[in-house]
Order: C-alpha cells, then structure tokens, then sequence
C-alpha cells in the first residue's frame, strides 16, 4: 500500500507540475490588404479552429498592409472567427500610413498591447510601430512605464515578450526595453518584421522570428505553433500541407547570460543647451514656437504652453489624440487639431478654449495660418478686421480653410483622395500639398479650386505626402520615397527636373538664397544640389544608420541643422564644406529643427523631449 501511494503521489506531483505545458499558435505579418492575404488567414484559422490544443492566438504586428480602416476591419472580422482568443499588437505597416493615426486600431481591438497570464506565464506584447515616420521601431515612454507596472504587479514564473520589430538595433530604444526584462525571467522574446523562421539572442534574452501569415515570397500561407514546455519552448511551422514541421526551440534550463546596457540621454559635443526639459508622453506632433512661447501637444491630448526655460504657463485637455503641428497666429490664438477631428481655438495668454468644431475625419495635416484675401461672406459676423484663416488636411484628402475667429468655413477642397499628412505650402494666393493618393495639388487660396494635379508614380508607397514642399518664389522642391528629387514649374505644376542620383526620402531644404538644395539621404550621406539644374553637387560622407525620417532641414547663414533618427544633431557649414556632430538628444525620432534666431535652434523629438540650444564657434 505504501508504494502505491507513492507511486499516486508522483504522479499527482507530474500532472501538477505538466499542467503548466500549453501550446498556442502564433501569427504575425498578416498584411491584410495585400493580395489574397486574407484567404491566407482564414486558412491559418481554419487550421488553428481544428487544433484543440491550441490554448489561445498572438498576432505580432503588421496586421495589415497600409494601416486603413478598412484593412482594420477586414482583418478584425476574420480574426472574430477564432474559436479561441487571441491577443494583438501592431507594426509598422499598422502606423506608417495609418489614417486614423492608430486609433482606429484602439477602437476595434481595445489596445495596441496586451498582457494576459496562462497558467504561471504571463504574456506580454508592446507596439514598437513609429506613427507616420518610417519603417524602423520605437517603444513610447508611456509603455515602458507601463511594462513596468505590469511586471511589478503580476506575480509569475515565467515571461513572454511580444514586439514587431526585432529587438536590437531594428528598435531605435532597444536597450530600455531590455533592461526592465533583464529584472524578470525571461524565456522567450517574440518578434515577426523579417518573414522568416529563426531562432535569436537579444543581449543575452533568447528570441524567435516567427514566418509571415502570407504566402507572399513562400510556397503557402502558415503561422508557428509554440509548445511551452517544462523545460523547453518549441516551435512548429504549420502551412498547407497536413504536417506540422519542427523547426527550433529554446532550452528553458539555461541561464540567462543578459547584462544591463548602459546608455546616456543627451551628449554635448560642441553646442551649449540653454533648456531642456520633457513633457514624459509620446510626441508625434512638433513643437509650435511664438513669441517666447513653446506650444506642445502630447498624443494623448494635453496642450501645454512653456516659456523657453521650460516653465509651463498653461495645460489644455482636447480630449483627443493630436498627431498634427498645432499653429499660433499673429495675434496669438493657439489651433490644434485631433485626431478624433476636433479643432481648437486657445488663447495662447490664458490656455483657455476659445471655441471649437468638428469634421467628419481625422485632422491629419500639419495646421498653417493663411492670411484670406476671398470674397465671401459670413454668417455670424466678425468683431475685428482680422484675415486669419485656418488650413486644414484630414485623413479621407479633404482640405478646408476656416475663419480663425469665428470657426466659420471659407471653402473646402475634395480632389485628393488619400490622408493629408504634411505640412502644405503657402504663397502667393496657393496652397500646396501632397497626399497619399499619389497626387501633389496645388489649389486656390481664396476659393479652395483646384488649379493643377502632379503625378509622375501610380504608386501608393512613393506618394509626396510625408515630404514638406519647399520653394524658391517660382518653383517648387520635393523629395519622395522613391528617392527622387523632383522641380516643380509653379504655376502650371510641370516637371522642370528631376534627379535620382541620391539616397533622398523625404527631407529637404533650401539655404536662405534660394541657390541650394539641402538633402538628408537615408544611408548615411547628407547631401548638396543646385537648385537651378540638379546636377552640381557636394557629398558630405556623415555615416550615420539608415534613417527614413521625414524633416525639413533648417538654414540660416549659410548652415544647416538636422536631426537623426539616432538622436544627434549636425551641423553643415557650406561655405567650409564641413559638418560637425553637435549633440546626442537620445533614441528616439527627431522633428524638424526650427530656427529661433541666428545661433539659437528648437529641437524636439517623439519621447516628448524639447531642448533650446546654441552651436559653439570653436572650430574642430
């Protein structure tokens, strides 16, 4: 009897202890609206429907194709037909072109991270997707803290971590992320963004890359089936064929070898930094400067108001996210559009509302204030003389012109069909401005009629919407995905030149003389044109990281100043033909930097960082 009741109590103690081993099925890079992609998910969860043993779904990132709401609800009516849950983050391809500024995302799956406990494990998937600016991966400051507080508050014996891109260099602030985990026992870092099966080490964290759900560049539609085991996690490609293939796993018994990775946040190499302070919340909208007044606005809605040593005056709840530039006008009336497509009118004195409106769509475009010289009449009358108007672009390519004090609409434009995303360009009684229609418009400015429509690609990705146009009285000067440098011819909107010699995406400038172009390539290179025939040129071999981030380089006094996806900040001197590293601002995208005065620059980045600095005249 007594060896009987040993044997029973062992196997009790294995069940007990093999009751914590499940499998779950993992999908990542769906990219829904791309061809036939979602007949290949709906064969993934056909084949995951019929596997009861298969616990619950993850979905990695890259949902869908373009980020549209109509990819987004596609792709959330076939997840519906699981028959068992499932969690789910974005990536890049759910934020670069998202018109609804990943809201749309919030709205059908209720987050874009997740955290949720299986047995002992607990899961947990951030979004490392950058709204609006390139392809690379960024983990917000307000994810960070949050990863923390849901590490501190669960209690679990083992950690899964979800993210899109890879975590390494493929996430500009990778080390953050890795120094909370290193506190907890990680097993297993799961990424998607490459398409292929592999096994990986991040800092000493063992990772997997699982393969696409599509059968985009392979033979079938799949996804990984992960068995979480007691003392290993293994992983199963399963696709058209009746056979689940093993294809890696992970020893859980060994140590982790992971190390904390020192890094600093700001290194000054030859600049003086006058202020420098942070709002501590994601960015994506850049930092408005008038008359000694700093106006941000954080994505979750709070409009704040700072004099240049950092001190806040004032705070404004929208209640709404805002992706777009806010704008102030002459006589100091604060606008800030949101996502959810409100507008506000602010006094920029007291921070408080003025009036407000709302649009049908998003307000997707950079605000700019016009000076309205049309004829038509307004229904509620004015009680000054004042011409402000208010331009704004929303997400279906809507653009409209409103009166600043009234709120009251001058016009509205419809030829564009695609989201409004840059800044457009103001002169001389035009408007102009691309959109991801593939289309760059020029329109009216008293009527808001169209006067002419540029294309020379019918191709979605290389669109000249991100880019803010420039000009030089007579022409304009843009730059798009394909790297393409491209004058306008103004008033008919003809192609005078265009060059593609350089790595240039979508950040351009001109000097103060209207003579040269200023060009940020991707691959390291910042780069010099002729304004007049695109051809005379001078490269400055910089050598930092690949960098897609759309800015507009500033000049003043025959320099330029631009930002890196990586955090510095260079100095071009043209006359010398020398440039110089100025100062390390931290990991996370720039925005333009904007001229306060001839040796005085506003910088801002995405985390929520604003710093006022000045260039030193010592010479390297």
């Amino acid at each position: 009897m007594k060896t009987i009741r040993i044997l029973i109590l062992i196997l009790i103690s294995y069940l007990q202890l093999n009751a914590q081993d499940f499998q779950f099925a993992w999908l990542t890079d769906l990219h829904i609206g791309f061809t036939n992609a979602d007949v290949d998910l709906e064969n993934c969860i056909n084949k995951i429907n019929n596997n009861q043993n298969i616990k619950f779904v993850i979905a990695s990132g890259d949902i869908t194709e373009k980020g549209r709401n109509s990819e987004l609800e596609k792709v959330k009516s076939i997840l519906e037909k699981l028959n068992k849950p499932y969690y789910i983050i974005p990536g890049n391809h759910d934020t670069k072109w998202s018109e609804s500024g990943l809201t749309k995302f919030t709205e059908l799956f209720g987050d874009n991270k997740f955290s949720f406990k299986q047995g002992n494990s607990l899961f947990i998937g951030l979004n490392s997707g950058i709204p609006w600016r390139g392809g690379g991966g960024h983990i917000s400051p307000e994810d960070l803290n949050w990863l923390t507080e849901e590490l501190e508050s669960n209690s679990f014996k083992e950690l899964f971590f979800v993210v899109h891109h890879p975590l390494n260099d493929g996430i500009d602030n990778w080390y953050k992320a890795v120094n909370i985990l290193n506190d907890y026992p990680t097993k297993l870092v799961m990424v998607g963004h490459g398409h292929n099966n592999e096994l990986l080490n991040f800092s000493g964290l063992p990772g997997a890359m699982s393969r696409a759900a599509i059968s985009k560049n392979r033979d079938s539609y799949g996804f990984t089936l992960v068995s979480n085991e007691t003392d290993s996690i293994k992983f199963y490609e399963v696709d058209s064929s009746s056979i689940a293939k093993y294809w890696g796993g992970i020893d859980k018994s060994l140590p982790l070898q992971s190390n904390d990775i020192d890094s600093a946040e700001t290194i000054v190499y030859d600049a003086e930094i006058v202020a420098d302070f942070s709002i501590n919340e994601t960015m994506v909208a850049p930092v408005e400067y008038w008359n000694g007044n700093l106006i941000t606005a954080s994505n979750s809605g709070l409009v704040s108001c700072y004099d240049t040593l950092g001190n806040e005056k004032w705070s404004f709840d929208v209640f709404g996210n805002v992706y777009s530039k806010p704008v102030v006008t002459d006589n100091g009336i604060v606008l800030v559009g949101t996502l959810q497509g409100d507008l506000y009118s602010i006094n920029i004195k007291t921070g408080e509302q003025i009036q407000s409106i709302g649009f049908g769509n998003a307000i997707t475009s950079k605000l700019i204030v016009i000076d309205y010289k049309g004829e038509k009449n307004l229904m509620i009358p004015k009680n000054s003389s004042d011409d402000d108007a208010v331009v704004v672009g929303l997400s279906n390519g809507e653009v409209y012109c409103y009166d600043v004090e009234t709120l009251q609409e001058f016009w509205k434009n419809n030829s564009a069909k695609g989201m409004i995303e840059t800044e457009p360009l103001y002169y001389n009684d035009r408007i102009y401005y691309g959109s991801w229609d593939g289309n760059f418009y020029c329109i009216d400015a008293k009527k808001g009629w169209l006067i002419w429509k540029w294309n020379e690609t019918k191709n979605f990705y290389f669109s000249p919407a991100a880019v803010k146009p420039i000009t030089d009285g007579k022409h304009i000067y843009l730059t798009t995905p394909d790297k393409i440098v491209y004058k306008l011819e103004m008033n008919l909107g003809k192609t005078v030149w265009k060059n593609d010699d350089y790595d240039v995406w979508e950040s351009i400038g001109i000097t103060n003389d209207n003579n040269t172009l200023l060009l940020k390539g991707i691959n390291g290179s910042f780069h010099t044109l002729s304004a007049s025939n695109g051809r005379t040129h001078i490269e400055y071999k910089i050598g930092y990281d690949l960098d897609t981030n759309p800015i507009e380089i500033a000049s003043v006094n025959n320099l330029a100043l631009f930002g890196t996806k990586q955090g510095d900040v260079y100095r071009i001197d043209l006359n010398q033909k020398k440039y110089k590293k100025l100062l390390f601002l931290g990991n996370a995208r720039p925005h333009s930097i904007k001229v306060l005065d001839s040796d005085k620059f506003l910088f801002s980045n995405m985390d929520g960082r604003v710093v006022i600095f000045k260039y030193s005249e010592k010479e390297n």
